[in-house]
Protein backbone atom coordinates (compact mmCIF):
# COMPACT_ATOMS: atom_id res chain seq x y z
CA UNK A 1 0.00 0.00 0.00
CA UNK A 2 2.93 2.37 0.57
CA UNK A 3 3.50 2.40 -3.19
CA UNK A 4 0.15 4.24 -3.51
CA UNK A 5 0.76 6.71 -0.71
CA UNK A 6 0.24 9.64 -3.09
CA UNK A 7 -2.97 8.24 -4.62
CA UNK A 8 -5.01 6.98 -1.65
CA UNK A 9 -5.67 10.30 0.17
CA UNK A 10 -7.25 12.15 -2.81
CA UNK A 11 -9.22 9.07 -3.85
CA UNK A 12 -10.45 8.50 -0.29
CA UNK A 13 -11.95 12.00 -0.21
CA UNK A 14 -14.85 10.77 -2.37
CA UNK A 15 -14.54 6.99 -2.67
CA UNK A 16 -14.16 3.98 -0.42
CA UNK A 17 -10.60 2.77 -1.00
CA UNK A 18 -9.65 -0.83 -0.26
CA UNK A 19 -5.90 -1.42 -0.23
CA UNK A 20 -4.58 -4.94 -0.72
CA UNK A 21 -1.11 -5.94 0.38
CA UNK A 22 -0.19 -9.19 -1.43
CA UNK A 23 0.58 -12.40 0.39
CA UNK A 24 3.67 -12.10 2.54
CA UNK A 25 3.75 -8.28 2.45
CA UNK A 26 3.17 -6.24 5.59
CA UNK A 27 0.57 -7.97 7.77
CA UNK A 28 -0.83 -10.21 5.02
CA UNK A 29 -0.60 -13.95 5.55
CA UNK A 30 2.55 -15.59 4.16
CA UNK A 31 1.76 -19.24 3.47
CA UNK A 32 4.83 -21.40 2.86
CA UNK A 33 4.77 -22.42 -0.79
CA UNK A 34 7.14 -22.23 -3.74
CA UNK A 35 5.08 -19.85 -5.87
CA UNK A 36 2.69 -16.99 -5.19
CA UNK A 37 0.65 -17.24 -8.38
CA UNK A 38 -0.73 -14.13 -10.06
CA UNK A 39 -4.07 -15.93 -10.36
CA UNK A 40 -4.10 -16.48 -6.59
CA UNK A 41 -3.38 -12.81 -5.97
CA UNK A 42 -6.27 -11.92 -8.28
CA UNK A 43 -8.58 -14.26 -6.38
CA UNK A 44 -7.45 -12.70 -3.09
CA UNK A 45 -8.27 -9.24 -4.44
CA UNK A 46 -11.66 -10.42 -5.70
CA UNK A 47 -12.46 -11.70 -2.21
CA UNK A 48 -11.76 -8.29 -0.65
CA UNK A 49 -14.34 -6.28 -2.60
CA UNK A 50 -18.00 -6.78 -1.75
CA UNK A 51 -19.11 -5.15 -5.02
CA UNK A 52 -17.64 -4.51 -8.48
CA UNK A 53 -14.68 -2.17 -8.01
CA UNK A 54 -12.54 0.28 -9.91
CA UNK A 55 -9.24 -1.62 -9.84
CA UNK A 56 -5.84 0.09 -9.82
CA UNK A 57 -2.60 -1.87 -10.08
CA UNK A 58 1.02 -1.01 -10.80
CA UNK A 59 3.72 -3.24 -12.30
CA UNK A 60 3.15 -6.75 -10.88
CA UNK A 61 -0.06 -5.33 -9.40
CA UNK A 62 -1.11 -4.41 -12.94
CA UNK A 63 -0.62 -8.05 -13.93
CA UNK A 64 -2.88 -9.01 -11.02
CA UNK A 65 -5.44 -6.42 -12.19
CA UNK A 66 -5.37 -7.86 -15.72
CA UNK A 67 -5.85 -11.37 -14.33
CA UNK A 68 -8.68 -10.12 -12.12
CA UNK A 69 -10.49 -8.60 -15.11
CA UNK A 70 -10.10 -11.80 -17.12
CA UNK A 71 -10.77 -14.41 -14.43
CA UNK A 72 -13.29 -12.47 -12.29
CA UNK A 73 -14.90 -9.95 -14.69
CA UNK A 74 -17.97 -9.47 -12.49
CA UNK A 75 -15.74 -7.95 -9.78
CA UNK A 76 -14.31 -5.20 -12.01
CA UNK A 77 -15.98 -1.93 -13.02
CA UNK A 78 -12.91 -0.38 -14.56
CA UNK A 79 -9.13 -0.77 -14.69
CA UNK A 80 -6.14 1.51 -14.18
CA UNK A 81 -2.97 -0.28 -15.25
CA UNK A 82 0.18 1.61 -14.25
CA UNK A 83 3.37 0.52 -16.05
CA UNK A 84 1.86 -2.88 -16.94
CA UNK A 85 3.41 -5.76 -18.85
CA UNK A 86 2.17 -8.93 -20.51
CA UNK A 87 5.64 -10.39 -21.03
CA UNK A 88 8.44 -9.79 -18.53
CA UNK A 89 11.48 -8.68 -20.50
CA UNK A 90 15.09 -9.72 -19.81
CA UNK A 91 15.92 -6.47 -17.99
CA UNK A 92 12.92 -6.76 -15.67
CA UNK A 93 13.76 -10.38 -14.89
CA UNK A 94 17.42 -9.54 -14.27
CA UNK A 95 16.51 -6.73 -11.87
CA UNK A 96 14.05 -8.99 -10.04
CA UNK A 97 16.72 -11.68 -9.66
CA UNK A 98 19.14 -9.10 -8.25
CA UNK A 99 16.40 -7.75 -5.97
CA UNK A 100 15.73 -11.21 -4.55
CA UNK A 101 19.42 -11.83 -3.95
CA UNK A 102 20.02 -8.50 -2.26
CA UNK A 103 16.93 -8.88 -0.08
CA UNK A 104 18.43 -12.05 1.34
CA UNK A 105 21.91 -10.59 1.89
CA UNK A 106 21.75 -6.81 2.37
CA UNK A 107 20.12 -4.25 4.61
CA UNK A 108 16.86 -2.68 3.38
CA UNK A 109 18.68 0.65 3.00
CA UNK A 110 21.19 -0.92 0.61
CA UNK A 111 18.43 -2.60 -1.38
CA UNK A 112 16.51 0.68 -1.66
CA UNK A 113 19.51 2.59 -3.00
CA UNK A 114 20.23 -0.17 -5.50
CA UNK A 115 16.65 -0.04 -6.82
CA UNK A 116 16.44 3.76 -7.12
CA UNK A 117 18.11 4.03 -10.57
CA UNK A 118 15.78 1.39 -12.00
CA UNK A 119 12.59 2.95 -10.64
CA UNK A 120 13.07 6.69 -11.13
CA UNK A 121 14.10 9.07 -13.90
CA UNK A 122 17.43 10.87 -14.15
CA UNK A 123 15.73 14.20 -13.47
CA UNK A 124 14.24 12.86 -10.26
CA UNK A 125 17.52 11.31 -9.15
CA UNK A 126 19.30 14.61 -9.76
CA UNK A 127 17.25 16.19 -6.97
CA UNK A 128 19.26 15.19 -3.89
CA UNK A 129 16.50 15.96 -1.40
CA UNK A 130 13.86 14.01 -3.31
CA UNK A 131 16.30 11.14 -3.87
CA UNK A 132 17.20 10.84 -0.19
CA UNK A 133 13.60 11.15 0.97
CA UNK A 134 12.54 8.46 -1.48
CA UNK A 135 15.44 6.18 -0.51
CA UNK A 136 14.28 6.29 3.09
CA UNK A 137 10.70 5.48 2.07
CA UNK A 138 11.79 2.61 -0.17
CA UNK A 139 13.89 1.19 2.65
CA UNK A 140 10.80 1.14 4.87
CA UNK A 141 8.85 -0.67 2.15
CA UNK A 142 11.69 -3.15 1.56
CA UNK A 143 11.78 -3.99 5.26
CA UNK A 144 8.14 -5.12 5.03
CA UNK A 145 8.77 -7.53 2.13
CA UNK A 146 10.78 -10.56 3.32
CA UNK A 147 13.15 -12.31 0.91
CA UNK A 148 10.99 -15.48 0.73
CA UNK A 149 8.00 -13.37 -0.34
CA UNK A 150 10.03 -11.78 -3.13
CA UNK A 151 11.21 -15.17 -4.36
CA UNK A 152 7.68 -16.61 -4.35
CA UNK A 153 6.25 -13.53 -6.07
CA UNK A 154 9.06 -13.56 -8.66
CA UNK A 155 8.27 -17.19 -9.42
CA UNK A 156 4.62 -16.25 -9.89
CA UNK A 157 5.57 -13.38 -12.22
CA UNK A 158 7.71 -15.69 -14.36
CA UNK A 159 4.92 -18.29 -14.54
CA UNK A 160 2.33 -15.66 -15.58
CA UNK A 161 4.54 -13.85 -18.09
CA UNK A 162 3.42 -14.51 -21.66
CA UNK A 163 0.19 -16.28 -20.73
CA UNK A 164 -2.35 -13.47 -21.12
CA UNK A 165 -1.19 -11.39 -24.09
CA UNK A 166 -3.67 -13.00 -26.48
CA UNK A 167 -6.53 -12.54 -23.98
CA UNK A 168 -6.24 -8.76 -23.54
CA UNK A 169 -8.81 -8.21 -26.29
CA UNK A 170 -11.41 -9.84 -24.03
CA UNK A 171 -11.23 -7.05 -21.45
CA UNK A 172 -14.44 -5.06 -21.82
CA UNK A 173 -14.35 -2.59 -18.92
CA UNK A 174 -13.13 1.00 -19.28
CA UNK A 175 -9.35 0.90 -19.01
CA UNK A 176 -6.66 3.51 -18.47
CA UNK A 177 -3.03 2.58 -19.08
CA UNK A 178 -0.40 4.82 -17.49
CA UNK A 179 3.02 4.55 -19.12
CA UNK A 180 6.23 6.35 -18.19
CA UNK A 181 8.47 7.65 -20.95
CA UNK A 182 11.59 6.78 -18.95
CA UNK A 183 10.44 3.34 -17.79
CA UNK A 184 13.39 0.94 -18.00
CA UNK A 185 11.57 -2.11 -16.67
CA UNK A 186 8.23 -2.30 -18.50
CA UNK A 187 8.64 -0.19 -21.65
CA UNK A 188 5.80 -1.94 -23.51
CA UNK A 189 2.89 -0.38 -21.62
CA UNK A 190 1.51 1.36 -24.72
CA UNK A 191 1.26 -2.01 -26.48
CA UNK A 192 -0.92 -3.23 -23.63
CA UNK A 193 -3.26 -0.29 -24.19
CA UNK A 194 -3.39 -1.00 -27.92
CA UNK A 195 -4.47 -4.58 -27.24
CA UNK A 196 -7.36 -3.66 -24.91
CA UNK A 197 -10.45 -2.40 -26.76
CA UNK A 198 -11.08 1.30 -26.14
CA UNK A 199 -8.29 1.70 -23.61
CA UNK A 200 -7.07 5.22 -22.89
CA UNK A 201 -3.35 5.93 -22.53
CA UNK A 202 -1.38 8.46 -20.52
CA UNK A 203 2.35 8.66 -21.18
CA UNK A 204 4.06 10.66 -18.44
CA UNK A 205 7.19 12.33 -19.80
CA UNK A 206 10.44 12.38 -17.81
CA UNK A 207 9.26 9.71 -15.35
CA UNK A 208 10.47 6.23 -14.49
CA UNK A 209 8.82 2.94 -13.59
CA UNK A 210 7.63 4.23 -10.19
CA UNK A 211 5.61 6.92 -11.95
CA UNK A 212 2.84 6.95 -9.33
CA UNK A 213 5.41 8.12 -6.76
CA UNK A 214 7.45 10.30 -9.09
CA UNK A 215 4.62 12.14 -10.87
CA UNK A 216 1.60 11.78 -8.57
CA UNK A 217 -0.21 14.90 -9.78
CA UNK A 218 -0.31 13.69 -13.39
CA UNK A 219 -1.29 10.16 -12.38
CA UNK A 220 -3.97 11.33 -9.96
CA UNK A 221 -5.51 13.68 -12.51
CA UNK A 222 -5.63 10.88 -15.08
CA UNK A 223 -7.24 8.48 -12.60
CA UNK A 224 -9.86 11.09 -11.66
CA UNK A 225 -10.75 11.67 -15.33
CA UNK A 226 -10.87 7.93 -15.96
CA UNK A 227 -13.24 7.33 -13.04
CA UNK A 228 -15.49 10.13 -14.21
CA UNK A 229 -15.72 8.52 -17.65
CA UNK A 230 -16.25 5.05 -16.18
CA UNK A 231 -19.25 6.22 -14.14
CA UNK A 232 -21.13 7.51 -17.17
Amino acid sequence: MSAFARQVPPLAERLRVLGVNPRGVGLSDAPVQEVYEVATAAADAAAVADAPAHVVGASLGAAVAIELALAHPARVRSLVLITPFAVAGPRLLAVIDAWCGLAAEARPETLARTLLPWLFSEAFLADARARERTARGLAQIAARVPAPTLERSAAGLRAWSGTRGDALGRIEVPTLVVAAAGDLLTPGAEAIAAAIPGAQTLVVPDAGHAVALEAPDAVNAAIASHLARAKR
